[in-house]
C-alpha cells in the first residue's frame, strides 16, 4: 500500500504522475484513465494541432484550441487529478500555460529551460506549478528567482538527472 501523494491541497490518492508524452500520445483518455485510477494523468501540450488543417497555416491558435479541447473533455469525463506538461521551450509556451491555468488543470510540470515567469502566468489560479530541473542549482535559482518576483514557490519539482 502507498502512501498519497500531497501537493498543497492537492492530493494524489495513488502516488503516480504519468509522463507528458508529446505529439498526441498524452492526450485526455490517457490523462482520464490515469485520474480515474487515482493518480495524476497529464497532457502534454507538444503538438495537440498536429495533423489538422489549422496546424498547417498557425501552429499557435492549432496549439492553444488542441489543449483547451483536450482539457475540457479531461474536465468533463474525470473529478481526478489533471494537469499538463509545457516544455518553457515552445513559442507558444506563454499562451499554453495561460490557457491550462484558465481551463483549470490541477498542475503545470515545466521543462526544457528553466520557467522563470510562470507564477505571472497563472497568477489568481490555484494551478500546481512543477518545475524540471537538473540540479539543486536549478532548483534553487528557480526558488530565489520566484520567491523574489512573484512572493511564491515551485509546489513541487521533477529532477532529471543525466549521466
Amino acid at each position: 500500500m502507498l502512501n498519497s501523494l500531497v501537493i498543497g491541497d492537492l492530493e494524489i490518492k495513488t502516488p503516480i504522475i504519468q509522463g507528458g508524452m508529446g505529439i498526441q500520445v498524452s492526450t485526455a483518455p490517457l490523462a482520464i484513465a490515469v485520474a480515474e485510477c487515482g493518480g495524476a494523468g497529464t497532457i502534454a501540450t507538444v503538438g495537440l494541432g498536429y495533423g489538422t488543417e489549422e496546424n498547417e497555416s498557425n501552429f499557435a491558435e492549432a496549439s492553444r484550441k488542441g489543449l483547451e479541447n483536450e482539457l475540457r473533455t479531461a474536465r468533463a469525463a474525470t473529478d481526478g487529478v489533471v494537469g499538463v506538461n509545457i516544455l518553457a521551450a515552445l513559442s507558444n509556451y506563454k499562451e499554453l500555460a495561460r490557457v491550462s491555468a484558465v481551463e483549470k488543470a490541477d498542475f503545470i510540470i515545466s521543462g526544457a529551460g528553466l520557467p522563470m515567469n510562470l507564477p505571472e502566468l497563472t497568477e489568481g489560479h490555484p494551478t500546481k506549478l512543477i518545475p524540471i530541473v537538473s540540479s539543486a542549482r536549478a532548483a534553487s535559482i528557480l526558488i530565489r528567482a520566484w520567491k523574489k518576483r512573484y512572493d511564491r514557490i515551485p509546489n513541487a519539482f521533477v529532477v532529471e538527472i543525466g549521466r
